[in-house]
Protein backbone atom coordinates (compact mmCIF):
# COMPACT_ATOMS: atom_id res chain seq x y z
CA UNK A 1 0.00 0.00 0.00
CA UNK A 2 1.16 3.54 -0.64
CA UNK A 3 2.99 5.24 2.18
CA UNK A 4 0.64 8.18 1.77
CA UNK A 5 -2.35 5.94 2.41
CA UNK A 6 -1.22 5.11 5.94
CA UNK A 7 -2.13 8.57 7.18
CA UNK A 8 -5.48 8.29 5.43
CA UNK A 9 -6.11 4.90 7.03
CA UNK A 10 -5.32 6.26 10.48
CA UNK A 11 -7.74 9.13 9.91
CA UNK A 12 -10.32 6.71 8.55
CA UNK A 13 -10.10 4.50 11.64
CA UNK A 14 -10.44 7.49 13.96
CA UNK A 15 -13.44 8.96 12.14
CA UNK A 16 -15.08 5.56 11.77
CA UNK A 17 -14.85 5.02 15.50
CA UNK A 18 -16.49 8.36 16.17
CA UNK A 19 -18.93 8.83 13.34
CA UNK A 20 -19.38 5.53 11.50
CA UNK A 21 -22.92 4.13 11.46
CA UNK A 22 -23.95 1.84 14.27
CA UNK A 23 -25.70 -1.48 13.76
CA UNK A 24 -29.04 0.20 14.31
CA UNK A 25 -30.29 3.62 15.33
CA UNK A 26 -30.55 7.17 14.03
CA UNK A 27 -28.57 8.77 11.22
CA UNK A 28 -24.94 8.70 12.36
CA UNK A 29 -23.78 12.02 13.69
CA UNK A 30 -21.01 13.61 11.69
CA UNK A 31 -21.61 11.50 8.59
CA UNK A 32 -19.16 12.07 5.79
CA UNK A 33 -21.69 13.41 3.35
CA UNK A 34 -25.39 13.88 2.73
CA UNK A 35 -27.63 14.37 -0.25
CA UNK A 36 -31.26 15.00 0.53
CA UNK A 37 -32.32 12.27 2.97
CA UNK A 38 -29.23 10.13 2.36
CA UNK A 39 -26.30 10.00 4.79
CA UNK A 40 -23.09 8.07 4.13
CA UNK A 41 -20.85 6.59 6.79
CA UNK A 42 -17.15 5.78 6.81
CA UNK A 43 -15.44 4.15 3.85
CA UNK A 44 -13.34 1.03 4.30
CA UNK A 45 -11.68 -1.76 2.37
CA UNK A 46 -9.69 0.73 0.33
CA UNK A 47 -7.93 -1.20 -2.43
CA UNK A 48 -4.62 0.59 -3.09
CA UNK A 49 -2.88 0.62 -6.46
CA UNK A 50 -0.16 -1.90 -7.26
CA UNK A 51 3.45 -0.89 -6.81
CA UNK A 52 3.27 0.56 -3.31
CA UNK A 53 4.84 -0.46 0.00
CA UNK A 54 3.75 0.24 3.57
CA UNK A 55 5.78 2.30 6.00
CA UNK A 56 7.74 -0.06 8.24
CA UNK A 57 6.74 1.93 11.30
CA UNK A 58 3.11 1.02 10.72
CA UNK A 59 3.68 -2.62 11.61
CA UNK A 60 3.02 -3.87 15.11
CA UNK A 61 4.29 -7.11 16.55
CA UNK A 62 2.27 -9.08 19.05
CA UNK A 63 3.18 -12.22 20.90
CA UNK A 64 1.57 -14.39 18.23
CA UNK A 65 1.64 -12.34 15.03
CA UNK A 66 3.07 -9.40 13.10
CA UNK A 67 0.78 -7.09 11.16
CA UNK A 68 -0.83 -7.41 8.76
CA UNK A 69 -0.84 -11.14 9.53
CA UNK A 70 -2.98 -10.87 12.67
CA UNK A 71 -6.54 -12.10 13.10
CA UNK A 72 -9.68 -10.03 12.75
CA UNK A 73 -11.62 -9.10 15.88
CA UNK A 74 -15.37 -8.77 16.26
CA UNK A 75 -16.45 -5.18 16.84
CA UNK A 76 -19.95 -6.04 18.11
CA UNK A 77 -22.07 -5.08 15.09
CA UNK A 78 -23.98 -7.03 12.46
CA UNK A 79 -22.80 -9.00 9.46
CA UNK A 80 -24.71 -10.00 6.35
CA UNK A 81 -26.48 -13.36 6.56
CA UNK A 82 -27.96 -13.69 3.07
CA UNK A 83 -25.96 -11.31 0.87
CA UNK A 84 -27.62 -10.10 -2.31
CA UNK A 85 -25.74 -8.07 -4.93
CA UNK A 86 -27.24 -5.47 -7.28
CA UNK A 87 -25.28 -3.57 -9.93
CA UNK A 88 -26.02 -0.09 -11.27
CA UNK A 89 -24.02 0.71 -14.40
CA UNK A 90 -23.86 4.49 -14.20
CA UNK A 91 -23.62 6.45 -17.44
CA UNK A 92 -24.68 6.15 -21.09
CA UNK A 93 -21.33 4.68 -22.22
CA UNK A 94 -22.38 1.32 -20.78
CA UNK A 95 -24.86 0.96 -23.64
CA UNK A 96 -22.74 2.56 -26.39
CA UNK A 97 -19.23 1.21 -25.96
CA UNK A 98 -18.44 -2.42 -26.77
CA UNK A 99 -15.62 -2.65 -24.26
CA UNK A 100 -17.86 -1.38 -21.49
CA UNK A 101 -20.57 -3.80 -22.55
CA UNK A 102 -18.02 -6.61 -22.25
CA UNK A 103 -17.05 -5.34 -18.79
CA UNK A 104 -20.73 -5.29 -17.79
CA UNK A 105 -21.17 -8.89 -18.91
CA UNK A 106 -18.02 -9.89 -17.01
CA UNK A 107 -19.26 -8.29 -13.78
CA UNK A 108 -22.71 -9.80 -14.09
CA UNK A 109 -21.17 -13.23 -14.62
CA UNK A 110 -18.95 -12.78 -11.55
CA UNK A 111 -21.86 -12.12 -9.21
CA UNK A 112 -24.01 -14.77 -10.89
CA UNK A 113 -21.37 -17.29 -9.83
CA UNK A 114 -20.46 -15.98 -6.37
CA UNK A 115 -22.47 -17.64 -3.62
CA UNK A 116 -23.33 -20.66 -5.78
CA UNK A 117 -22.53 -24.27 -5.02
CA UNK A 118 -19.22 -24.14 -6.89
CA UNK A 119 -18.05 -21.13 -4.86
CA UNK A 120 -15.95 -22.26 -1.92
CA UNK A 121 -14.12 -18.91 -1.85
CA UNK A 122 -17.08 -17.02 -0.35
CA UNK A 123 -17.36 -19.62 2.40
CA UNK A 124 -14.35 -18.05 4.15
CA UNK A 125 -16.56 -15.10 5.12
CA UNK A 126 -19.01 -17.42 6.91
CA UNK A 127 -16.63 -17.86 9.85
CA UNK A 128 -17.25 -14.22 10.80
CA UNK A 129 -20.70 -14.17 12.39
CA UNK A 130 -22.69 -12.01 14.77
CA UNK A 131 -24.99 -12.88 17.68
CA UNK A 132 -27.72 -14.18 15.36
CA UNK A 133 -25.75 -16.12 12.75
CA UNK A 134 -23.38 -15.81 9.81
CA UNK A 135 -23.42 -15.63 6.04
CA UNK A 136 -24.89 -18.66 4.30
CA UNK A 137 -24.52 -19.61 0.67
CA UNK A 138 -25.79 -22.17 -1.80
CA UNK A 139 -27.31 -20.04 -4.55
CA UNK A 140 -25.93 -17.10 -6.55
CA UNK A 141 -25.91 -13.72 -4.79
CA UNK A 142 -26.75 -11.78 -7.96
CA UNK A 143 -29.98 -9.84 -7.62
CA UNK A 144 -30.00 -7.91 -10.88
CA UNK A 145 -28.46 -5.02 -12.80
CA UNK A 146 -29.58 -1.98 -14.74
CA UNK A 147 -28.12 1.03 -16.53
CA UNK A 148 -28.64 4.53 -15.20
CA UNK A 149 -28.25 6.36 -18.50
CA UNK A 150 -27.77 9.74 -16.81
CA UNK A 151 -24.15 10.82 -17.00
CA UNK A 152 -22.31 11.06 -13.66
CA UNK A 153 -21.60 14.63 -12.52
CA UNK A 154 -18.23 16.26 -13.21
CA UNK A 155 -17.04 15.37 -9.73
CA UNK A 156 -18.65 12.36 -8.07
CA UNK A 157 -18.70 12.81 -4.31
CA UNK A 158 -19.16 10.24 -1.60
CA UNK A 159 -22.63 11.61 -0.96
CA UNK A 160 -23.57 11.29 -4.63
CA UNK A 161 -22.42 7.66 -4.66
CA UNK A 162 -24.62 6.97 -1.64
CA UNK A 163 -27.59 8.55 -3.41
CA UNK A 164 -26.94 6.50 -6.54
CA UNK A 165 -26.92 3.34 -4.41
CA UNK A 166 -30.17 4.33 -2.70
CA UNK A 167 -31.79 5.00 -6.08
CA UNK A 168 -30.72 1.54 -7.25
CA UNK A 169 -32.25 -0.06 -4.16
CA UNK A 170 -35.52 1.70 -4.96
CA UNK A 171 -35.29 0.57 -8.60
CA UNK A 172 -34.95 -3.06 -7.51
CA UNK A 173 -37.50 -2.62 -4.70
CA UNK A 174 -35.05 -4.11 -2.21
CA UNK A 175 -36.83 -4.99 1.03
CA UNK A 176 -33.89 -6.21 3.10
CA UNK A 177 -31.42 -3.41 2.48
CA UNK A 178 -28.98 -4.54 5.17
CA UNK A 179 -28.27 -7.84 3.41
CA UNK A 180 -28.01 -6.03 0.07
CA UNK A 181 -24.88 -4.76 -1.65
CA UNK A 182 -25.21 -2.18 -4.41
CA UNK A 183 -22.24 -2.07 -6.76
CA UNK A 184 -22.00 1.46 -8.21
CA UNK A 185 -20.00 0.99 -11.44
CA UNK A 186 -19.41 4.37 -13.05
CA UNK A 187 -18.57 4.62 -16.74
CA UNK A 188 -15.11 5.21 -18.19
CA UNK A 189 -13.73 8.71 -17.71
CA UNK A 190 -15.71 9.47 -14.56
CA UNK A 191 -14.07 11.98 -12.22
CA UNK A 192 -14.25 11.38 -8.46
CA UNK A 193 -13.91 13.98 -5.74
CA UNK A 194 -11.05 13.66 -3.28
CA UNK A 195 -13.21 12.43 -0.37
CA UNK A 196 -11.03 11.40 2.56
CA UNK A 197 -8.13 12.88 0.61
CA UNK A 198 -8.24 9.93 -1.80
CA UNK A 199 -9.05 9.77 -5.50
CA UNK A 200 -9.48 6.97 -8.02
CA UNK A 201 -6.17 5.89 -9.56
CA UNK A 202 -7.54 6.37 -13.08
CA UNK A 203 -9.48 9.53 -12.27
CA UNK A 204 -11.17 11.21 -15.23
CA UNK A 205 -9.96 8.37 -17.46
CA UNK A 206 -6.28 9.28 -17.14
CA UNK A 207 -3.93 6.40 -16.39
CA UNK A 208 -0.99 7.64 -14.28
CA UNK A 209 2.62 7.00 -15.27
CA UNK A 210 3.50 5.81 -11.75
CA UNK A 211 1.67 4.58 -8.67
CA UNK A 212 -0.05 7.73 -7.35
CA UNK A 213 -0.04 8.82 -3.75
CA UNK A 214 -3.43 8.67 -2.04
CA UNK A 215 -5.01 6.68 -4.85
CA UNK A 216 -7.54 3.87 -4.68
CA UNK A 217 -9.06 1.25 -6.94
CA UNK A 218 -12.28 0.80 -4.92
CA UNK A 219 -13.85 0.83 -1.46
CA UNK A 220 -17.09 0.06 0.34
CA UNK A 221 -19.35 1.99 2.69
CA UNK A 222 -23.00 2.20 3.76
CA UNK A 223 -25.73 4.74 3.11
CA UNK A 224 -28.53 5.56 5.51
CA UNK A 225 -31.96 6.73 4.33
CA UNK A 226 -35.55 6.34 5.47
CA UNK A 227 -34.48 4.45 8.57
CA UNK A 228 -32.48 1.76 6.73
CA UNK A 229 -28.79 1.06 6.14
CA UNK A 230 -27.65 0.09 2.66
CA UNK A 231 -24.12 -1.27 2.10
CA UNK A 232 -22.65 -0.21 -1.23
CA UNK A 233 -19.40 -0.45 -3.20
CA UNK A 234 -17.64 2.21 -5.22
CA UNK A 235 -16.23 0.25 -8.19
CA UNK A 236 -14.79 2.75 -10.71
CA UNK A 237 -13.91 1.77 -14.27
CA UNK A 238 -10.77 -0.24 -13.49
CA UNK A 239 -9.36 -0.15 -17.05
CA UNK A 240 -8.82 3.60 -16.66
CA UNK A 241 -6.11 2.73 -14.13
CA UNK A 242 -4.50 0.02 -16.25
CA UNK A 243 -2.13 -2.32 -14.44
CA UNK A 244 -2.33 -0.25 -11.24
CA UNK A 245 -5.81 -1.67 -10.59
CA UNK A 246 -5.20 -5.19 -11.81
CA UNK A 247 -5.43 -5.28 -15.59
CA UNK A 248 -3.58 -8.49 -16.60
CA UNK A 249 -2.58 -8.97 -12.96
CA UNK A 250 -3.04 -12.73 -12.97
CA UNK A 251 -3.79 -13.54 -16.60
CA UNK A 252 -2.50 -12.08 -19.84
CA UNK A 253 -4.01 -11.03 -23.11
CA UNK A 254 -7.79 -10.83 -23.54
CA UNK A 255 -8.30 -13.21 -20.62
CA UNK A 256 -6.57 -10.86 -18.20
CA UNK A 257 -8.05 -7.58 -19.41
CA UNK A 258 -10.80 -7.61 -16.81
CA UNK A 259 -8.82 -9.11 -13.91
CA UNK A 260 -9.05 -5.86 -11.96
CA UNK A 261 -12.85 -5.88 -11.95
CA UNK A 262 -13.10 -9.31 -10.34
CA UNK A 263 -10.19 -8.66 -7.96
CA UNK A 264 -11.50 -5.34 -6.67
CA UNK A 265 -15.15 -6.31 -6.98
CA UNK A 266 -14.57 -9.56 -5.09
CA UNK A 267 -12.47 -7.77 -2.45
CA UNK A 268 -15.26 -5.31 -1.64
CA UNK A 269 -17.99 -7.97 -1.85
CA UNK A 270 -16.30 -10.05 0.87
CA UNK A 271 -15.78 -7.05 3.13
CA UNK A 272 -19.36 -5.87 2.69
CA UNK A 273 -20.41 -9.25 4.11
CA UNK A 274 -18.09 -9.24 7.11
CA UNK A 275 -18.11 -5.49 7.87
CA UNK A 276 -21.18 -4.00 6.16
CA UNK A 277 -21.22 -0.89 8.37
CA UNK A 278 -17.56 0.10 8.69
CA UNK A 279 -16.20 -0.41 11.27
CA UNK A 280 -18.75 -2.32 13.35
CA UNK A 281 -18.29 -5.85 12.02
CA UNK A 282 -15.01 -7.76 11.75
CA UNK A 283 -11.69 -5.96 11.39
CA UNK A 284 -8.23 -5.79 12.90
CA UNK A 285 -8.19 -2.27 14.29
CA UNK A 286 -4.45 -2.53 14.99
CA UNK A 287 -3.56 -3.22 11.37
CA UNK A 288 -2.18 0.08 10.10
CA UNK A 289 -0.75 -1.56 7.01
CA UNK A 290 -3.50 -3.16 5.01
CA UNK A 291 -6.67 -1.62 6.40
CA UNK A 292 -7.51 -4.58 8.58
CA UNK A 293 -10.54 -6.16 6.89
CA UNK A 294 -10.96 -9.71 5.60
CA UNK A 295 -9.75 -8.91 2.06
CA UNK A 296 -7.40 -6.04 2.89
CA UNK A 297 -4.86 -8.36 4.51
CA UNK A 298 -4.57 -10.39 1.30
CA UNK A 299 -4.86 -7.61 -1.30
CA UNK A 300 -2.73 -8.18 -4.40
CA UNK A 301 -1.59 -11.47 -2.79
CA UNK A 302 0.26 -9.51 -0.09
CA UNK A 303 2.63 -7.91 -2.59
CA UNK A 304 2.47 -4.53 -0.85
CA UNK A 305 3.95 -5.87 2.38
CA UNK A 306 6.29 -8.51 1.09
CA UNK A 307 4.04 -11.48 1.74
CA UNK A 308 3.37 -14.27 -0.69
CA UNK A 309 -0.32 -14.90 -0.17
CA UNK A 310 -2.62 -17.20 -2.11
CA UNK A 311 -4.15 -16.06 -5.38
CA UNK A 312 -5.62 -17.72 -8.42
CA UNK A 313 -8.39 -18.10 -10.94
CA UNK A 314 -11.69 -18.74 -9.21
CA UNK A 315 -13.76 -21.24 -11.17
CA UNK A 316 -17.47 -20.58 -10.72
CA UNK A 317 -20.53 -21.94 -12.46
CA UNK A 318 -20.68 -18.73 -14.51
CA UNK A 319 -17.03 -18.61 -15.59
CA UNK A 320 -13.45 -18.22 -14.38
CA UNK A 321 -12.31 -15.03 -12.65
CA UNK A 322 -9.01 -13.72 -11.26
CA UNK A 323 -9.35 -13.53 -7.49
CA UNK A 324 -7.27 -12.72 -4.45
CA UNK A 325 -7.42 -14.71 -1.24
CA UNK A 326 -9.23 -13.83 2.01
CA UNK A 327 -7.98 -13.84 5.57
CA UNK A 328 -9.01 -16.83 7.69
CA UNK A 329 -8.96 -16.56 11.47
CA UNK A 330 -9.01 -20.36 11.59
CA UNK A 331 -5.87 -20.95 9.53
CA UNK A 332 -4.31 -17.55 10.44
CA UNK A 333 -3.48 -17.04 6.79
CA UNK A 334 -4.84 -15.96 3.42
CA UNK A 335 -6.86 -18.73 1.75
CA UNK A 336 -8.65 -19.26 -1.54
CA UNK A 337 -11.25 -21.61 -0.04
CA UNK A 338 -13.18 -21.68 3.21
CA UNK A 339 -13.57 -25.46 3.13
CA UNK A 340 -11.80 -27.41 5.89
CA UNK A 341 -11.44 -31.18 6.34
CA UNK A 342 -14.24 -32.24 8.71
CA UNK A 343 -13.86 -35.57 10.52
CA UNK A 344 -16.85 -37.04 12.36
CA UNK A 345 -16.85 -40.40 14.11
CA UNK A 346 -20.37 -41.92 13.88
CA UNK A 347 -21.78 -43.28 17.11
CA UNK A 348 -22.50 -47.02 17.25
CA UNK A 349 -26.05 -48.18 17.91
CA UNK A 350 -27.01 -47.59 21.54
CA UNK A 351 -29.15 -49.40 24.09
CA UNK A 352 -30.23 -48.53 27.58
CA UNK A 353 -33.01 -48.39 30.14
CA UNK A 354 -35.74 -45.86 30.69
CA UNK A 355 -34.63 -43.29 33.28
CA UNK A 356 -31.02 -44.45 32.92
CA UNK A 357 -28.55 -41.54 32.95
CA UNK A 358 -26.81 -40.90 29.62
CA UNK A 359 -23.55 -39.05 28.87
CA UNK A 360 -22.33 -39.71 25.35
CA UNK A 361 -19.80 -37.59 23.43
CA UNK A 362 -19.85 -37.15 19.65
CA UNK A 363 -16.24 -36.99 18.43
CA UNK A 364 -15.71 -34.49 15.60
CA UNK A 365 -13.33 -31.77 14.47
CA UNK A 366 -11.90 -29.80 11.57
CA UNK A 367 -8.27 -29.33 10.61
CA UNK A 368 -7.33 -26.73 11.77
CA UNK A 369 -9.90 -26.58 14.55
CA UNK A 370 -12.94 -24.39 13.87
CA UNK A 371 -15.94 -23.99 16.19
CA UNK A 372 -18.54 -26.72 15.65
CA UNK A 373 -22.28 -26.83 16.20
CA UNK A 374 -24.22 -30.02 16.90
CA UNK A 375 -27.89 -30.86 16.54
CA UNK A 376 -29.79 -34.10 16.86
CA UNK A 377 -33.22 -35.32 15.80
CA UNK A 378 -35.05 -38.51 16.77
CA UNK A 379 -33.37 -39.06 20.14
CA UNK A 380 -35.46 -40.80 22.80
CA UNK A 381 -37.47 -38.28 24.79
CA UNK A 382 -35.54 -36.83 27.70
CA UNK A 383 -32.23 -36.77 25.82
CA UNK A 384 -30.63 -33.75 24.14
CA UNK A 385 -27.32 -32.79 22.58
CA UNK A 386 -25.19 -29.82 23.58
CA UNK A 387 -25.13 -27.37 20.68
CA UNK A 388 -21.49 -26.46 21.23
CA UNK A 389 -20.20 -29.48 23.17
CA UNK A 390 -21.66 -32.37 21.15
CA UNK A 391 -22.41 -34.32 24.33
CA UNK A 392 -25.73 -36.21 24.54
CA UNK A 393 -27.10 -36.14 28.08
CA UNK A 394 -30.32 -36.76 30.01
CA UNK A 395 -32.49 -39.71 30.97
CA UNK A 396 -34.92 -41.41 28.55
CA UNK A 397 -38.40 -40.55 29.79
CA UNK A 398 -40.25 -42.60 27.18
CA UNK A 399 -41.69 -46.09 27.06
CA UNK A 400 -39.56 -48.81 25.56
CA UNK A 401 -38.86 -48.66 21.86
CA UNK A 402 -36.26 -48.38 19.13
CA UNK A 403 -35.50 -44.84 18.00
CA UNK A 404 -33.62 -43.73 14.90
CA UNK A 405 -31.53 -40.67 15.69
CA UNK A 406 -29.74 -38.32 13.31
CA UNK A 407 -26.82 -36.18 14.45
CA UNK A 408 -25.57 -33.29 12.30
CA UNK A 409 -22.18 -31.70 12.92
CA UNK A 410 -21.50 -28.38 11.21
CA UNK A 411 -18.85 -25.70 10.98
CA UNK A 412 -19.16 -22.39 9.16
CA UNK A 413 -18.57 -23.86 5.69
CA UNK A 414 -19.92 -27.40 5.77
CA UNK A 415 -21.55 -30.22 7.68
CA UNK A 416 -21.67 -33.98 8.08
CA UNK A 417 -24.44 -36.22 9.44
CA UNK A 418 -24.88 -39.80 10.57
CA UNK A 419 -27.73 -41.97 11.85
CA UNK A 420 -27.84 -44.64 14.52
CA UNK A 421 -30.47 -46.53 16.50
CA UNK A 422 -31.15 -46.22 20.19
CA UNK A 423 -32.93 -49.12 21.87
CA UNK A 424 -34.69 -48.28 25.13
CA UNK A 425 -36.01 -51.00 27.43
CA UNK A 426 -37.69 -50.70 30.78
CA UNK A 427 -36.08 -52.23 33.84
CA UNK A 428 -37.83 -55.39 35.00
CA UNK A 429 -40.74 -54.61 37.27
CA UNK A 430 -44.41 -55.04 38.06
CA UNK A 431 -47.12 -54.14 35.56
CA UNK A 432 -49.72 -52.85 37.97
CA UNK A 433 -53.26 -52.59 36.72
CA UNK A 434 -56.90 -52.46 37.80
CA UNK A 435 -57.44 -52.18 41.56
CA UNK A 436 -53.69 -52.36 42.22
CA UNK A 437 -53.33 -55.99 41.13
CA UNK A 438 -50.28 -57.10 39.10
CA UNK A 439 -49.98 -58.97 35.82
CA UNK A 440 -48.70 -62.43 36.70
CA UNK A 441 -47.70 -65.73 35.12
CA UNK A 442 -50.33 -68.06 36.58
CA UNK A 443 -48.96 -70.34 39.24
CA UNK A 444 -45.47 -68.99 38.69
CA UNK A 445 -45.08 -71.35 35.73
CA UNK A 446 -42.99 -70.46 32.65
CA UNK A 447 -44.23 -73.03 30.15
CA UNK A 448 -45.52 -72.12 26.73
CA UNK A 449 -49.26 -71.40 26.79
CA UNK A 450 -49.33 -70.52 30.51
CA UNK A 451 -51.98 -67.86 31.01
CA UNK A 452 -51.34 -64.33 32.20
CA UNK A 453 -53.64 -63.39 35.06
CA UNK A 454 -53.89 -60.80 37.83
CA UNK A 455 -52.61 -61.48 41.31
CA UNK A 456 -51.82 -59.63 44.46
CA UNK A 457 -48.49 -57.89 43.89
CA UNK A 458 -45.61 -59.86 45.42
CA UNK A 459 -42.50 -58.48 43.70
CA UNK A 460 -41.45 -62.04 42.79
CA UNK A 461 -40.14 -63.33 39.45
CA UNK A 462 -43.55 -64.30 37.94
CA UNK A 463 -44.49 -60.60 38.10
CA UNK A 464 -41.16 -59.11 36.89
CA UNK A 465 -41.92 -57.98 33.33
CA UNK A 466 -39.48 -56.16 31.03
CA UNK A 467 -40.82 -53.97 28.25
CA UNK A 468 -38.20 -54.59 25.55
CA UNK A 469 -36.97 -52.11 22.97
CA UNK A 470 -38.59 -54.17 20.19
CA UNK A 471 -41.98 -53.92 21.91
CA UNK A 472 -41.98 -57.38 23.51
CA UNK A 473 -43.10 -57.95 27.11
CA UNK A 474 -40.54 -60.39 28.49
CA UNK A 475 -41.45 -62.58 31.48
CA UNK A 476 -39.64 -65.67 32.85
CA UNK A 477 -37.59 -65.98 29.63
CA UNK A 478 -40.67 -65.99 27.39
CA UNK A 479 -42.92 -63.32 25.92
CA UNK A 480 -46.48 -62.22 26.66
CA UNK A 481 -48.43 -63.19 23.55
CA UNK A 482 -51.87 -61.98 22.50
CA UNK A 483 -54.79 -63.80 20.94
CA UNK A 484 -58.22 -63.95 22.52
CA UNK A 485 -56.35 -64.13 25.81
CA UNK A 486 -52.83 -63.28 27.01
CA UNK A 487 -50.39 -66.15 27.55
CA UNK A 488 -46.70 -67.00 27.50
CA UNK A 489 -44.87 -68.39 24.47
CA UNK A 490 -41.28 -68.39 23.20
CA UNK A 491 -40.16 -64.94 21.99
CA UNK A 492 -40.30 -64.74 18.18
CA UNK A 493 -40.56 -60.95 17.59
CA UNK A 494 -43.88 -61.59 15.86
CA UNK A 495 -46.81 -59.20 15.58
CA UNK A 496 -48.68 -61.23 18.24
CA UNK A 497 -45.90 -60.33 20.71
CA UNK A 498 -45.27 -56.67 19.83
CA UNK A 499 -46.97 -54.11 22.04
CA UNK A 500 -47.26 -50.34 21.97
CA UNK A 501 -47.88 -48.44 25.16
CA UNK A 502 -50.18 -45.46 24.65
CA UNK A 503 -50.05 -42.22 26.59
CA UNK A 504 -53.23 -43.32 28.44
CA UNK A 505 -51.23 -46.33 29.79
CA UNK A 506 -52.91 -48.94 27.57
CA UNK A 507 -50.91 -51.75 25.93
CA UNK A 508 -52.00 -52.26 22.30
CA UNK A 509 -51.17 -55.48 20.42
CA UNK A 510 -49.71 -54.82 16.98
CA UNK A 511 -51.43 -57.88 15.43
CA UNK A 512 -55.02 -56.94 16.28
CA UNK A 513 -54.97 -53.37 17.57
CA UNK A 514 -56.72 -54.56 20.73
CA UNK A 515 -55.82 -53.69 24.31
CA UNK A 516 -54.61 -55.83 27.20
CA UNK A 517 -57.66 -56.04 29.45
CA UNK A 518 -58.64 -57.24 32.92
CA UNK A 519 -62.11 -58.61 32.13
CA UNK A 520 -63.21 -59.29 35.71
CA UNK A 521 -65.87 -57.25 37.45
CA UNK A 522 -64.10 -58.13 40.68
CA UNK A 523 -60.46 -58.03 41.77
CA UNK A 524 -60.20 -61.74 42.36
CA UNK A 525 -56.71 -63.25 42.08
CA UNK A 526 -56.33 -65.59 39.12
CA UNK A 527 -58.56 -63.71 36.67
CA UNK A 528 -57.07 -64.27 33.22
CA UNK A 529 -56.22 -61.29 31.01
CA UNK A 530 -57.83 -60.94 27.58
CA UNK A 531 -57.54 -58.77 24.46
CA UNK A 532 -60.48 -56.43 23.83
CA UNK A 533 -61.41 -53.33 21.88
CA UNK A 534 -59.59 -50.32 23.30
CA UNK A 535 -61.96 -48.10 25.32
CA UNK A 536 -59.56 -46.15 27.58
CA UNK A 537 -61.22 -47.59 30.66
CA UNK A 538 -59.63 -48.28 34.04
CA UNK A 539 -59.39 -52.04 33.44
CA UNK A 540 -57.13 -51.31 30.40
CA UNK A 541 -54.71 -49.00 32.22
CA UNK A 542 -51.35 -50.40 33.33
CA UNK A 543 -48.23 -48.99 34.91
CA UNK A 544 -44.93 -49.18 33.08
CA UNK A 545 -42.56 -51.85 34.43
Amino acid sequence: MLRGLLTAFAALAAVAALTGPAAAGPVPAGGTGTSGAVAVGAIAGIVPPLGSRPAAAAARSLASCTEPDCDLAYQGGLVQHKPRVYIVFWGPAWTRNRTEQAVASYLEALYKGLGGKADTWSLTTAQYGDSTGHATFGSPVFGGSYVDAAAPPKSVTLARLGTEAENAAKHFKVKDTFDAQVIVAAQSGTCFAADWGLTFVGNCGKTPSSAPANGYCGWHSAAYAAGNYLPFVNLPYQLNAGAYCGENWLNTGPTGTYDGFSLVGGHEYAESITDPLPSTGWEDAGDGISGGEVADKCAWAGEAWGDSDAQGDLRLSSGTFAMQSLWSNVTHSCVMSGVLPLAVTPLPNQSGLTSGAVSLQVAAGTTPAAPLTFKAAGLPGGLSIGRASGRITGKPDVTAGTFTAKVTVAYYAGSSAFRFTWQVSSPAGAVRGYAGKCADSAGGRSGSGNKIDIWTCSGKAPQQITFMSNGELSLLGSCVTGGATAFLSPCKDSASQVWTRLANRSYVLKLTGKCLTDPGSSTRDGTGLTLAACKNTANQHWSLP
